[in-house]
């Protein structure tokens, strides 16, 4: 499976996120930052790297769960990465995979 692939990648993207201050890279919704119930990111910290480590975490954990997964049943279970709620996940859960790995146009949760 391309485990090792996709979490090099998602490194690579944490080590660009590294380099980049959280309070200057990014245009923050200033709405959304009033209402915490509106986003779990803190762009008080230091890097985007910080703002989004629990998002990077929970990616390798996944990642480990699929692997373990398929080597507990010999059944692959793809890892998506979706809109988080409740209604998005229905909703891209039930999307096939190619629609993921389409690179034209553009993407699926931006349509």
């Amino acid at each position: 499976m391309s485990w090792g692939l996709a979490l090099t990648l998602m490194a690579k993207a944490r080590e660009l996120f590294a380099q980049l201050p959280a309070q200057t890279s990014i245009e923050w919704d200033a709405v959304m930052l009033q209402n915490p119930e509106r986003t779990r990111l803190n762009p008080d910290q230091a890097t985007l790297a910080d703002v989004f480590s629990r998002y990077f975490d929970g990616f390798i954990d996944v990642c480990d769960s699929a692997k373990s997964f398929f080597n507990a049943f010999n059944m692959y279970k793809p890892v998506r990465v979706v809109i988080s709620d409740l209604a998005g996940f229905a909703r891209d859960k039930k999307k096939p995979l190619a629609e993921y790995d389409t690179l034209e146009g553009k993407p699926f949760w931006l349509q």
